[in-house]
């Protein structure tokens, strides 16, 4: 793959197969997937009618996602946005999570083993539990405990907001050893789905956007596990790792940032094109000079949404190739910079559009709701650009 990153003709005709296919058979069901809070009933079914595999953890037989030259991260963004562009509710329902992510970022050779290898063969789904009442950002203010208690930890407290924290085989979970030593004190547990101690509440919550997706609050109550259920320890006790603590644990995502951003793209990409689609038959309403004006304005949405994509194949590239150590101010870019732009985007065609921009004849309002979020998780925008200007001028900026 070349800097100029234009993908193959393999790759390309794989993603625009899945577009079409996505606009043809989930987005009809759009509106019922965020009206009911849950994809739709007939999920199995509509998946089945895809012309390619998908890598679906339901039924495996239908074959993974197909090997491409540009490497595993950067296909991965690119079929992402295809697949979104038809909606948001398709992506959870083939399963995957990011919990396994952390294990093998942070995890001994044995955990990796038993928790990642397992999981990453066959795609199921895991939970990523960090967000509690009260905090968003600031993740030093974890409250969630872990205590040892002879080789068992056990567990208290409360995650919301937590995407496959119902349905996952088991749930990465932040909390905190020592209170009095603040961020240094939090680390990542492993708790499998079942375990005594661990319940869900609230399968999934009520929120603004992403309503067909799973976000589940869990409750921790004297929640035991082994002591190796730590990551980077054993039955003995600490292990030597690559990474540990809080700071090892969200650093295992960075290479799944920038896929958030493949998210808002498809959700931008969809926007700007049905609003063209719209304005285009409503021409002889408009003067020449306005339409001239609202042309240009099309056309810059489109150069934007190109340097978004070109920030996430850039950064989807460096992990491909063993770089993205090297160069951390590129998937923090490439998740600070498109959801906010996608989200302008979004904002300025509903209001090209009108009335009929705001209604529920179209899906741009859904869109909107459910971009908003990818903004947020997986490390702010905010923070994404601290980082990445940190990065780029040294410590004091931000």
């Amino acid at each position: 793959m070349t800097l100029s990153f234009e993908i193959s003709k393999e790759l390309a005709d794989y993603a625009n197969t899945v577009r079409e296919w996505s606009v043809a058979e989930c987005r009809p069901f759009a509106r019922e997937a965020d009206d009911n809070h849950a994809p739709p009933v007939s999920w199995p079914e509509i998946l089945d009618t895809s012309p390619v595999p998908l890598g679906r953890v339901d039924k495996p037989e239908s074959g993974p996602v197909p090997e491409f030259e540009e490497g595993y991260h950067v296909s991965k963004a690119v079929v992402t946005e295809a697949l979104i562009y038809g909606d948001v509710w398709v992506l959870p329902v083939l399963g995957g999570g990011i919990g396994e992510l952390v294990v093998e970022a942070m995890g001994t050779p044995e955990q990796i083993a038993k928790w990642y290898d397992p999981i990453a063969a066959i795609g199921a789904p895991t939970g990523f539990a960090l967000t509690e009442p009260g905090f968003g950002s600031d993740t030093s203010l974890v409250s969630t405990t872990a205590t040892r208690e002879g080789d068992t930890w056990v567990i208290n407290g409360t995650k919301i907001f937590c995407t496959q924290g119902a349905t996952g085989e088991y749930v990465v979970v932040f909390a905190t050893v020592d209170k009095s030593q603040g961020a240094k004190g939090i680390n990542a547990f492993v708790v499998p789905k079942g375990t005594p101690g661990f319940t869900v509440p609230k399968i999934t919550e009520d929120k603004m956007g992403i309503r067909s997706w799973v976000t589940s609050e869990l409750l921790f109550d004297n929640c035991v596990i082994p002591l190796e259920n730590r990551l980077g320890w054993s039955a003995e006790g600490p292990a030597e790792v690559r990474r540990s603590g809080r700071s090892g644990a969200l650093a295992a995502l960075v290479h799944n940032r920038p896929r958030i951003s493949s998210m808002a793209m498809a959700l931008a990409q969809a926007s700007l094109d049905i609003t063209k689609g719209l304005l285009a038959g409503q021409k002889a309403g408009f003067t020449p000079q306005r339409w001239a004006l609202i042309e240009n304005e099309l056309e810059n949405m489109e150069h934007a949404l190109e340097r978004g994509r070109r920030l996430v194949l850039r950064a989807q590239y460096l992990v491909d190739i063993g770089k993205d150590s090297s160069d951390t101010a590129a998937a923090a870019a490439a998740k600070g910079y498109p959801p906010q732009t996608c989200e302008r985007i979004i904002r300025r065609c509903i209001q090209l559009l009108g009335p009929e921009g705001w209604s529920k004849e179209l899906l741009l309002e859904k869109w909107y709701r459910d971009l908003k979020i990818m903004d947020i998780f997986e490390g702010s925008g905010q923070i994404q650009r601290i980082i990445a200007g940190r990065t780029l001028m040294g410590r004091l900026v931000g």
